[in-house]
């Protein structure tokens, strides 16, 4: 299979890359490197060094003997990313390459207008380039569970049955995002549930909850990892665990509301919403 990742050089997507390939698959990686360039431009960076991608195809071409392409670019660039589709013609597309941080988004104006902008419009760019070149390709595109805020109900798995005045419909389940970010996201959700719908593509919408690690089975002791952490959080006196979506913590609207018995229901960490339509 021909899979295509956008955000190949990120922390998901380098490990999503080594594992498609890792099983025979022809694997393209696409990226512009702006996590880096938003890291140096803030005076930060990971708490594990991460080499460049250049360095990682070349690692993995030596510890697997398999070859994954890259291309260096922003898809929000429409001739750049028009040219990727009509050369690999992607039976599958892995989509991770947005601004992934809420805080960025809401520091101001410009944070907020370059994070719509490049989640928004990469993403309307390869929907319209899959309809015209590569109609068949399933789409699996990275959301988040911020995209539905802590609606004071039980949040279905991406629809939800409305009956109101006497008529009934099945509907996106409603979206309450909490964040610039975060509403760029549901942007992306609706785009590409109007592409399936109306286009006919298929895609599958992940809206996660929290992603961690800093370890691949193929790291060699003493190199540093394939599969690197980005810094999440550290605490002065050592590594403070992180929690789990889903592990017992309050939930922010029964926080709001002073109830002591907040819980977080038990539901799973990962919601998908499969957008093939009829």
């Amino acid at each position: 299979m021909r899979v295509l990742i956008l955000g190949g050089d990120g922390y998901l997507g380098w490990p999503t890359a080594m594992r498609f390939s890792a099983r025979g698959h022809e694997v393209s990686v696409v990226d512009n490197f702006s996590r880096r360039r938003w890291h140096e431009q803030h005076g930060t960076d990971s708490l594990t060094p991460i080499r460049s991608l250049d360095e990682r195809i070349d690692a993995w071409r030596e510890v697997s003997g398999n070859e994954i392409a890259s291309y260096v670019g922003a898809i929000e660039d429409a001739p750049f990313l028009e040219k990727i589709i009509i050369e690999t013609r992607p039976e599958a597309v892995i989509h991770y390459g947005e601004q992934p941080s809420a805080p960025f988004s809401m520091a101001n104006r410009e944070q907020a207008v370059e994070t719509q902008y490049t989640n928004v419009i990469g993403t309307l760019n390869l929907l319209f380039f899959l309809r015209d070149h590569a109609p068949d390709c399933h789409l699996v595109k990275l959301g988040t569970m911020g995209e539905y805020g802590t609606p004071n109900i039980d949040i279905e798995e991406g629809f939800i049955e409305i009956e109101h005045k006497g008529r009934k419909d099945t509907l996106p389940f409603p979206k309450m995002p909490g964040s610039l970010y975060h509403l760029s996201k549901v942007h992306d959700s609706h785009n590409i549930q109007f592409a399936c719908r109306v286009w006919g593509l298929r895609s599958t919408d992940l809206n996660q909850g929290v992603v961690y690690g800093d370890r691949d089975r193929r790291d060699r002791p003493g190199r540093a990892p394939l599969h690197p952490l980005r810094l999440r959080r550290v605490v002065r006196d050592g590594a403070q665990p992180l929690l789990r979506a889903g592990g017992g913590r309050p939930s922010a609207h029964r926080l709001r509301q002073g109830r002591a018995d907040a819980r977080i229901p038990q539901r799973p960490a990962t919601r998908s919403s499969a957008s093939s339509w009829p």
